[in-house]
């Protein structure tokens, strides 16, 4: 599994960029991409790396169909192959290290 944090940024559309990003988001529901949005970024999951880099590329494209004449796209990506996870089980796994005592 690939998990992958992306963020989009629409450059010289003015102060507020969430109607430019509608479309971003609509193509990954388009996808049947599982994904989560933060105040500054989207993340996701993915099977392989070709895969969620061709969702980021047809994320990245989408804000260009809604008009935006330049775009400034980062990725990260956090690639496992040793075991599968999940978007859920890496936040399980950091609460349930914060409710044990010592830690660090």
């Amino acid at each position: 599994m690939v998990i992958v944090e992306f963020n989009i940024i629409p450059l010289g559309v003015g102060v507020s960029v969430s109607k430019f990003l509608v479309p971003v988001l609509k193509e990954l529901e388009k996808r049947k991409v599982k994904y989560e949005i933060t105040p500054m970024c989207t993340i996701f999951e993915a099977r392989n790396i070709d895969e969620a880099l061709n969702i980021v590329r047809a994320a990245h494209e989408a804000i260009f169909k809604a008009d935006v004449k330049r775009v400034v796209t980062t990725i990260r990506i956090d690639d496992r192959r040793d075991k599968e996870g999940s978007m859920e089980e890496k936040v399980k796994a950091l609460k349930t290290r914060l409710k044990e005592k010592n830690t660090c």
